[in-house]
């Protein structure tokens, strides 16, 4: 009977490991994003005093006048970005990696600038006419699965398969990782690159003491890849889409 209780509990927690793990896997790539927790300490917002609420509405009646004048007005809002992401780091931690990567990711396009859409659609039309690699996909073919959309940007990072390596000497012992991450940004309305890199990246640690972990060196690539990501979007991105609305 302790046998038995024993085993039931070992399948009950490798079922609850199991279940945790598919339900990132399986969730909205945007809701992923969004939970590695930046997004809501940059939404905090001060209120605005009653005097400024009254010179923005007045603004906003001159502003109203000025367009029905014309026949038309300049509209302005948020983008509209769909993400694609693959990891193929074939890891034991690569729900780890996922979420080191996010984090740069949603510090870079924060819900108050920016709109973001999952693009597993845009990849399920890529697939369906042979398309399977969107990091070697032509441009064209991914503004086309775009065109009928209201996507504005088209977003891709790929992780590729992580290789780690034992190092060392007679006094030190480490790991050497080395891993390539395509990314992506695609300008759908205007049909151009905002910007495309692969990054080949390496990473190695050593110490005198102890082993190190393979988690700890391929985090270490993905801290320095995430970081020139994020100053990418934030340099290439536009942080808002204008165009004319005119006014029957």
């Amino acid at each position: 009977m302790k046998k038995f209780l024993v085993l039931l509990l070992s399948l009950l927690v490798v079922s609850f490991s199991a279940t945790a793990f598919a339900k990132w896997e399986d969730r909205d790539i945007v809701e992923r994003i969004r939970a590695v927790g930046n997004t809501p300490a940059s939404q905090k917002k001060a209120d605005k005093i009653f005097s400024q609420r009254i010179k923005e509405a007045a603004e906003a009646r001159a502003r109203e006048q000025a367009e029905a004048a014309q026949g038309y007005r300049t509209v302005s809002r948020r983008p509209v970005v769909a993400i694609v992401y693959e990891n193929n780091a074939k890891t034991k931690y690569d729900h780890t990696i996922d979420k080191k990567l996010f984090e740069y990711l949603d510090a870079a396009m924060p819900v108050s600038t920016y709109d973001l859409v999952d693009g597993k659609p845009y990849r399920e039309r890529l697939a369906e006419i042979g398309i399977e690699d969107i990091a070697d996909a032509e441009r064209a073919d991914i503004i086309d699965a775009l065109a009928d959309s209201d996507v504005d940007y088209f977003l891709y990072l790929g992780v590729g398969p992580v290789s780690v390596k034992d190092k060392g000497s007679l006094l030190a012992a480490g790991k050497r990782a080395n891993s390539t991450i395509p990314f992506r940004i695609i300008d759908i309305r205007n049909n151009k690159y905002i910007y495309t890199k692969t990054y080949t990246e390496a990473a190695q640690t050593t110490s005198a003491i102890g082993s190190v972990g393979s988690k700890s060196v391929t985090l270490e690539i993905m801290t320095r890849v995430g970081k020139q990501i994020q100053a990418a979007i934030e340099e290439r991105l536009p942080k808002s889409v204008t165009y004319r609305e005119y006014i029957r």
